[in-house]
């Protein structure tokens, strides 16, 4: 099933990019474009070398956002080629499981070099990669300023993602927007009511938000209690009980009057990349520190307290 809003979205995603100023084409190799990884980036073309997806994709790939900020990153990826379904209303551990493990959520640290990257994950959809503080691998190229990863495959062939940089002109920035570029840590949660009232310190779960004007990420674990590790061949319903307390979403973002307004174009839960704005959220610093308050479906305040990471 291919949802028309999914193409939509992927369009859009192009766009953003393709409304940017171009540069001229250099002459020299003086004036090529700077390799910068800072910034954020979306996929426009994957080559696969072998399997069942072999081959060049582009009209099929699907949204992908990528965000490197001074020495992190963040990853927010539609798996594959295909548009995944949308969710019913309440839907079971089984179509979690089968939504979500198309999806790729990641933040962590990275180091590079003229033409090498290294992942190193702090907070991700599987739980299994926050153990041990796994690492990701790849080749780096630059061609005429847009970034090819290159990753070696199970089968020891390779794939190819290349990375077009989004654009920043198409969104206003405020400076209170502008304050909140970088990197920031989910530190503390209160919430009012329910069978998690009160406040949240020791047990929060890792999680991150990394914000490049007028983009962001945010990858973090929603949950009081860290996830079990799934087994060597987990099903549906096991996929889906580990992998719905992870949130993963990326898109733009307008920080104005102390109101925060997300708009995800990629996000693991399929029924919320339609397109539409998330609820308006309230800010409040403190210090250094600034809290997002909202309310949940159930009618619960939520208060989470977002603190700077060196970067």
């Amino acid at each position: 099933m291919r949802p028309a809003t999914q193409g939509v979205i992927a369009l859009a995603l192009v766009a953003l990019s393709a409304c940017g100023p171009k540069p001229a084409a250099p002459e020299t190799a003086a004036e090529l474009p700077a390799r910068v990884l800072e910034g954020a980036w979306h996929v426009t073309w994957i080559s696969v070398e072998s399997g069942p997806n072999a081959g060049s994709h582009t009209v099929d790939v699907q949204p992908a956002i990528y965000i490197f900020s001074g020495t992190h990153y963040a990853i927010t990826a539609v798996n594959g080629f295909e548009a995944r379904a949308y969710l019913p209303r309440t839907p079971t551990d089984e179509e979690h499981g089968r939504a979500f493990a198309p999806f790729t959520g990641s933040t962590g640290t990275y180091q590079s070099n003229a033409d090498a990257l290294t992942l190193v994950e702090q907070v991700s959809k599987d739980p299994a990669d926050m153990a041990g503080g796994k690492t990701r691998d790849f080749g780096l190229e630059w061609v005429d300023g847009k970034v090819l990863l290159v990753e070696t495959t199970s089968d020891s062939g390779q794939v190819r993602t290349e990375l077009t940089r989004l654009a920043t002109d198409l969104l206003p920035v405020s400076p209170e927007a502008q304050r909140l570029k970088g990197v920031w840590r989910r530190a503390e949660m209160t919430i009012d009511t329910g069978e998690d009232k009160g406040t949240h310190l020791d047990d929060m779960q890792p999680g991150y938000y990394v914000f490049s004007p007028p983009y962001f990420a945010g990858n973090f674990v929603s949950a009081f209690a860290p996830r079990p590790l799934l087994g060597k061949k987990p099903t549906d319903a096991q996929l889906g009980k580990a992998f719905a307390p992870f949130v993963s979403f990326a898109g733009t973002y307008t920080l104005s009057n102390n109101v925060l307004v997300f708009r995800p174009l990629v996000t693991q839960n399929p029924n919320n990349m339609r397109g539409l704005p998330f609820q308006s959220i309230k800010t409040e610093w403190a210090g250094e520190d600034i809290w997002l308050i909202y309310t949940s479906r159930e009618g619960r305040q939520n208060r989470v307290r977002l603190a700077r990471v060196a970067d």
